[in-house]
């Protein structure tokens, strides 16, 4: 009876072993380190059987630059993979790189940091890839809100983070607009009270972080619903299904003040008070 031969498993370390032979940085690095060894061999030559000190330096100068000009370590071009041009262009002048270069001088993690201090970059990764191509993959932040702190407009993502101004509130009428002090902290939770409002959103004119604890909805009509500081959302939810929703739309109240559980509290503005 044939008995059948078992092989042992390959260790852990063997195997890590080989995962890092195969990664072209390491084999760059071994490239790189066996000729330093065989410079420093042919100096040692040198060194034993002659005096010329010159000549030395001039095959150090040489082998130095058969190493620096190897077509394997050069990098030709820098490629950026995104739709926005004028972020292109910005990355193109923050990095200020000038091609071929040698793949031995460039810093990869210390550009991907660069490149990320960028507002509208939300991450980024920069590699070689096997073309001698610097590649440059971008994630860009996608704008969820206009955010008005002071006199200065921004478009922000849906984590706060600001990725540019714009000069007018026009410039960006489909997305809603969060104001006051930590408003852009709250994003989230603001958006979530635009889609409660859907039906009326044609309406507001913005979300007011009021004490940096709870929202005012301003429509524009200047009517104003207070909104409390615990659970503003399962409130507003239960006023806009119930009978008394209808109020929104009325002109006899300027203030919807949901801020107290079982009651709602309406009040005229002081300019509709003077107006009576």
């Amino acid at each position: 009876m044939n008995q059948i031969k078992s092989y042992p498993r390959p260790s852990k370390i063997r195997y890590r072993l080989e995962r890092v032979w195969l990664r072209l940085w390491f084999m760059k690095l071994t490239l790189y380190l066996s000729l330093t060894l065989v410079f420093l061999i042919f100096c040692l030559f040198i060194f034993v059987y002659s005096s010329d000190w010159i000549k030395l330096k001039e095959y150090k100068n040489h082998l130095k630059n058969y190493i620096f000009e190897r077509p394997e370590l050069s990098v030709s071009k820098l490629e950026i993979k995104t739709a926005n041009l004028d972020l292109v262009n910005q990355i193109n002048a923050i990095l200020k790189l000038s091609f071929p270069i040698n793949s031995i001088n460039l810093d990869i993690n210390n550009l991907q940091k660069i490149i990320n201090k960028i507002d509208s970059v939300e991450s980024s990764n920069v590699r070689i890839n096997d073309s001698g191509v610097l590649l440059v993959e971008v994630i860009e932040r996608k704008p969820v809100a206009v955010y008005r702190d002071q006199d200065e407009l921004s478009l922000i993502d849906i984590k706060g983070y600001k990725i540019t101004n714009i000069f007018s509130r026009s410039d960006r009428k489909d997305l809603p607009l969060i104001v006051g002090t930590e408003g852009n902290y709250q994003v989230k939770e603001a958006l979530e009270i635009y889609q409660l409002l859907s039906v009326n959103i044609n309406e507001i004119r913005g979300l007011i972080r009021i004490g940096t604890r709870r929202w005012d909805i301003i429509f524009k009509n200047n009517k104003r619903i207070k909104l409390p500081e615990k659970n503003p959302k399962r409130l507003l939810k239960k006023f806009l299904s119930s009978d008394k929703s209808y109020l929104i739309s009325s002109n006899n109240f300027s203030i919807i003040d949901l801020r107290f559980t079982n009651k709602i509290i309406l009040r005229k503005s002081i300019e509709d008070v003077k107006k009576s």
